[in-house]
C-alpha cells in the first residue's frame, strides 16, 4: 500500500538525509517502478532543512567536496558539456526550440530586488513539448525563492527524488544556489524545503541504506 505525506524538520543536510533515509526504509511501500527496478517508496515528503550550511556534507555519502562543489557549479552555469540535460541548463538557459535563451535565476534576482515580498521568483526545469517526448527528463522541477525577514528561503518540487543516491548532492546544490542568490540581492541565505513527490530509495542501494542505520542508531542507544 502507498504510503503517503510525512513531514521532517531537520537542522542540517546530513542529519535531514539521515532521517529521510530512516522513514523512507522503515515505512516505505515496496514497488517495481516502469523501468523494472525495486524501490522502497514514500508519496509527497517534505523535509525542512533550517541550516543547510551546517553540516553540509553526511560522513557516509560517497561523494567527496571537490565533486560536490563541481556539482554546484553545475547547476550555477547554463553550459551543458553534452549532457540529456543539466539543471543549471534548464535554470540559466531555458528555452523553446527555437527560441532564445532564458536565464530563470536573472529574473528571480530582478522580482526580488523589485519587490522584497513577492510570490513571483520562481523558476522551472520543465519545457512541455521537450519533457512530454522524452524518457530523460528532470527529477527537480520548480525553485521557488521567498524573502521574509530579512531571509531569502528556498522551496524545491521533486516530482522523483532519489533520497539514498541524490539527495544530499541536489542540497548541496541547491545551498550554493540559495547562497548565490541571496547575495546578488543582499539577504541571509535561509531554509531550504523540498518536496518529494515520490521520495524513494533503490534496491541497489537496500544494503548500504541498512547498514547505515543500524549503525546510527548503535550510536545513539
Amino acid at each position: 500500500m502507498a504510503r503517503l505525506g510525512r513531514f521532517i524538520r531537520a537542522r542540517t543536510i546530513s542529519d535531514a538525509w539521515a532521517r529521510g533515509l530512516n522513514l523512507i526504509w522503515r515505512q516505505g511501500a515496496e514497488i517495481t517502478d516502469e523501468r523494472g527496478t525495486r524501490i522502497r517508496e514514500i508519496l509527497s515528503l517534505q523535509v525542512v532543512v533550517d541550516d543547510p550550511y551546517w553540516e553540509m556534507i553526511p560522513a557516509q555519502y560517497s561523494w567527496n567536496e571537490e565533486r560536490l562543489e563541481e556539482y554546484a557549479m553545475q547547476l550555477l552555469s547554463g553550459e551543458n558539456p553534452g549532457f540529456e540535460y543539466t539543471y543549471g541548463e534548464r535554470l540559466r538557459a531555458w528555452h523553446l526550440p527555437g527560441m532564445p535563451e532564458l536565464d530563470q535565476i536573472e529574473q528571480v534576482i530582478s522580482r526580488l530586488k523589485a519587490s522584497a515580498i513577492t510570490r513571483r521568483a520562481t523558476a522551472v526545469t520543465w519545457i512541455v513539448p521537450v519533457d512530454t517526448r522524452k524518457d530523460e527528463v528532470p527529477c527537480m522541477i520548480v525553485d521557488d525563492f521567498k524573502l521574509r525577514d530579512g531571509r531569502l528561503h528556498l522551496s524545491i518540487f521533486f516530482r522523483s527524488h532519489d533520497f539514498a543516491g541524490a539527495y544530499p548532492a541536489n542540497l548541496y546544490g541547491l545551498a550554493r544556489l540559495l547562497q548565490y542568490v541571496s547575495l546578488e540581492v543582499g539577504a541571509k541565505p535561509g531554509s531550504i524545503s523540498t518536496t518529494s513527490a515520490s521520495a524513494h530509495i533503490y534496491e541497489h542501494d537496500w544494503d548500504f541504506v541498512e547498514k547505515m542505520l543500524l549503525v546510527r542508531n548503535s550510536e545513539d542507544i
